[in-house]
């Protein structure tokens, strides 16, 4: 705005050497900074606490074109005490003037006045002698004004006093580009110092500051409003790039912030990126977790009036989500927003609670606003989120299948699937069919091992031949009704592998016993081990 003033150290030498204060921060202005003068009671403030506060301190809020003689006439004390000593000055000059005057000027000579007729003679000659000795010093003092030898000496503009800390730059919320070093003020130890300045709002936003730097160890802190200093705690490094963060979380306004950037050891120099967001505060809410307990309007965002609190939460697809506030200081508000935009739900109230009861479409972060019905009401409330429990894993129903071909029936819905079940043996064959009524089944037979064995369907009867069982253990048959529903009928002809038992005999004819040979003796008899023999009979 044109009412913005930017201090010159020429043109405003008189007014910076007055050495007024801003009456927020208590900081003495300097050349290049911007000020903003009270049309109404002539309070000169920074632009920064002009705009933190909407106005000046006393309340006012229309500013005055820039009037350094107007500023000064209102002063912070320090420009009352030069006023004053002006004032002072001016009327000394006055009298001397005066007093010169009447020793120069010729007096006429008058004549006795009837009062003092009566006087005594020594207290008329008295009278006379301190009447001369006063014209003769007059006279003296109004000679030497004349001559200008006690003339004051002319003031010398001295300029402004040396900065005693950097100058602040005005910044927004955003990333700012920076860098130590060069011309930058310095501390007492030696370290850089940049200083920014951040106006917070009174809109309940939280306000978040980090400094990150791939040439130097940084370091920060912020000067609140209230003249509180806060350190930088939470640190981090990049693995990678080596880049060091610090940041300063949960600020909050209203008023001037002052940020400093600085570097942990002295002399470091470097380039560093300062961040400052400037957010909706939003609070995490748990479902199935105990209310949550808060105040609103303490740190609540401010809309049209109305004081907001914001939570963020999960929601699941097809779940039943209730929200419930209660407070008894005011009539409580509840809106859900999520990814498709407002959740549509039903509204429920009894006495001080609201209760909101809706299911998601899809699942993904939600956000809940707690409000009031009316402007300007604020108090304590507890808000809880409930999450309908999931519905339980389906029970998976298996029935046995009898391996002499009997068949077993069951009725099939479209999209069933049916297991059954049996115990294979290594080496048996195995042959499976199903057939249904008039639509085509699917069957697929699992192994113990999750080995999967699908069959081609054929019209409304699916078949798996000839199958020998690779592995001993439970298998499962899974009977599928994919395009059409209807009953269905399994068949299992289970065999078991042949084995020398099974070969058939001659009648009379008995298959003579393998008995164990008995390797303890060698004695080369019938009884003992076998012995190998020579070529030739053994004969040389």
């Amino acid at each position: 705005m044109s009412e913005f003033h930017r201090l010159d150290a020429t043109d405003d030498a008189y007014f910076l050497r007055a050495r007024v204060t801003d009456p927020r921060t208590g900081v003495a202005f300097l050349p290049t900074n911007s000020v903003v003068l009270c049309e109404t009671c002539g309070l000169v403030s920074l632009r920064e606490t002009w705009e933190a506060l909407g106005g000046c301190p006393n309340g006012h809020k229309t500013p005055a074109v820039w009037s350094a003689r107007a500023a000064l006439a209102a002063g912070d004390g320090a420009s009352g005490a030069l006023a004053a000593a002006a004032a002072t000055s001016s009327a000394a000059s006055g009298a001397a003037s005066a007093a010169a005057a009447t020793a120069i000027a010729p007096r006429p000579v008058a004549s006795p006045r009837p009062e003092a007729e009566g006087r005594p003679a020594w207290l008329t000659a008295l009278l006379a002698v301190v009447g001369i000795a006063a014209l003769v010093v007059g006279g003296i003092f109004g000679a030497g004004l004349l001559r200008g030898d006690d003339a004051p000496p002319p003031v010398v503009d001295e300029g402004p006093p040396p900065p005693t800390g950097p100058t602040a730059v005005v910044a927004e919320a955003g990333t700012v580009e920076g860098a130590l070093g060069g011309a930058d003020f310095q501390d007492a130890d030696l370290r850089y110092r940049d200083l920014y300045s951040f106006a917070a709002d009174s809109s309940g936003r939280v306000l978040s500051v980090s400094v990150t730097s791939e040439s130097f160890d940084p370091d920060l802190y912020v000067e609140t409003p209230t003249g509180e200093r806060v350190e930088a705690q939470a640190s981090s490094e990049d693995a990678e790039t080596g880049a060091r963060t610090l940041s300063i979380p949960n600020l909050r306004g209203p008023g001037l912030y002052r940020l400093h950037v600085t570097s942990r050891q002295p002399e470091a120099e470097g380039a560093y990126t300062l961040r400052i967001r400037f957010e909706e505060p939003v609070r995490p809410l748990t479902g199935g977790a105990a209310p949550f307990a808060a105040t609103l309007g303490e740190f609540s965002q401010q809309v049209d009036g109305f004081f907001r609190d914001t939570y963020r939460f999960r929601g699941i697809a097809e779940r039943e989500h209730t929200v419930t506030i209660r407070s008894s200081a005011f009539a409580p508000t509840a809106a859900v927003t999520g990814p498709g935009g407002a959740a549509s739900g039903e509204t429920g109230r009894a006495g001080g609670s609201v209760t909101y009861t809706f299911t998601p479409e899809a699942t993904g972060t939600y956000q809940l606003v707690v409000s009031s019905q009316s402007r300007e009401r604020r108090g304590a409330y507890t808000v809880q989120l409930a999450v309908e429990a999931p519905p339980p894993e389906p029970v998976e129903i298996v029935t046995p299948l009898p391996g002499n071909g009997r068949p077993v029936s069951d009725s099939l819905a479209v999209g069933d699937t049916r297991t059954f079940s049996f115990q294979g043996r290594l080496g048996d064959r195995v042959r499976l069919e199903v057939r249904t009524d008039g639509f085509t089944p699917s069957l697929v037979l699992v192994g113990p091992d999750g080995t999967r064995t699908p069959a081609e369907p054929d019209g409304d009867r699916a078949r798996i031949s000839n199958f020998v069982v690779p592995t001993a253990g439970g298998y499962r048959v899974l009977v599928g009704a994919p395009s059409g529903g209807g009953e269905a009928r399994v068949t299992l002809e289970q065999e078991a592998p042949t084995t020398s038992e099974d070969v058939p005999r001659l009648p009379g004819v008995e298959v003579p016993r393998e008995e164990p040979l008995d390797e303890s003796t060698d004695d080369g008899g019938d009884g003992g081990a076998y012995q190998p023999q020579p070529i030739g009979g053994g004969q040389e």
